[in-house]
């Protein structure tokens, strides 16, 4: 189980969770997925423990326990902050234990940009990759993107619906319960999504801004090939940008976007966990890099 801490770092606009692990060799920050809380990957997190790593999150703005418009997970530059804070956390709950910032859905969006630009983004030993939001299944036509772009401006907190099935995810008996979690939601605000397609299409075409001090962090990105909701296509034409000494492209064949709650034909999606887990134990046991976040 986890417990809930208070971001006094951040005015408490988020609300922390720490899944805790005695003498931990790793410690995993995790950033969730659009819609969705921390609490969601509490089944992930117990295979985390029971291999030694600790995992530290926190609900993003606008979703579960924290505050502000549901959705509203903007400015990014506030969110990326967010991160500096949930990895400062880490250092204080577990000193001297290497880090590893992991992000799914748009919290792969998220990572992969502060893995670029991030105020601690020489801190993590290694960054995990989730199905990212880089490339939609569901094409932004340009008017669509210009509609949104034109909100983003004028009613940024404006909330865009957009509902996942179960179905759709992974396999149910591990995404269960989403639709009557009373927690999740099916927002976004203009300026998140609006943030998220612009960010996404850049990293897509490796434009985006990039302070290369992550460049040779080990990464490790994986992806459903048949995810519904974030396009695959995207995942692929980015691992193409990428040195491959230090990045790791793993493509889950005929798995959904939930690719760590298993697949349509009844995986478990511990191959996804137990993947992860063995990247991250490969990794230094001592923290060795960024003390600007001690």
């Amino acid at each position: 189980m986890y417990q809930l801490f208070d971001f006094e770092k951040r005015n408490c606009v988020v609300q922390g969770y720490h899944f805790p692990c005695d003498n931990p060799k790793h410690v995993v920050c995790l950033i969730h997925g659009i819609g969705e809380h921390a609490g969601r990957f509490s089944r992930m997190a117990d295979y985390f423990h029971r291999a030694g790593i600790a995992v530290v999150s926190m609900d993003l703005r606008g979703h579960g326990r924290s505050q502000g418009v549901r959705g509203a997970c903007a400015p990014r530059a506030e969110v990326l902050r967010d991160i500096d804070a949930l990895i400062e956390y880490a250092r204080e709950f577990y000193p001297n234990v290497p880090i590893v910032l992991y992000g799914h859905s748009m919290g792969g969006n998220i990572t992969l940009d502060y893995r670029a630009r991030g105020g601690h983004n020489d801190v993590p030993a290694g960054y995990i990759i989730s199905a990212p939001w880089i490339r939609l299944v569901r094409p932004v036509s340009g008017g669509l993107l210009t509609a949104v772009k034109l909100l983003s401006k004028i009613a940024p907190n404006y909330k865009i619906k957009s509902e996942f099935p179960e179905n759709q995810l992974g396999n149910v008996e591990y995404v269960r319960p989403y639709k009557n979690d009373p927690m999740v939601h099916p927002y976004a605000t203009a300026l998140c999504a609006y943030e998220g397609f612009t960010i996404g299409t850049a990293l897509e075409k490796g434009t985006n801004e990039d302070n290369g001090r992550a460049k040779s962090t080990p990464c490790l990105l994986m992806h459903g090939s048949a995810d519904k909701i974030c396009d695959v296509r995207g995942s692929r034409e980015f691992a193409k940008l990428q040195d491959p000494t230090s990045f790791t492209f793993v493509e889950w064949p005929g798995y959904y976007h939930e690719i760590h709650n298993g697949g349509p034909n009844g995986e478990t999606g511990e191959a996804v966990i137990e993947r992860a887990i063995a990247f991250i134990q490969a990794l230094p046991e001592h923290a060795e890099k960024g003390t600007e976040a001690q």
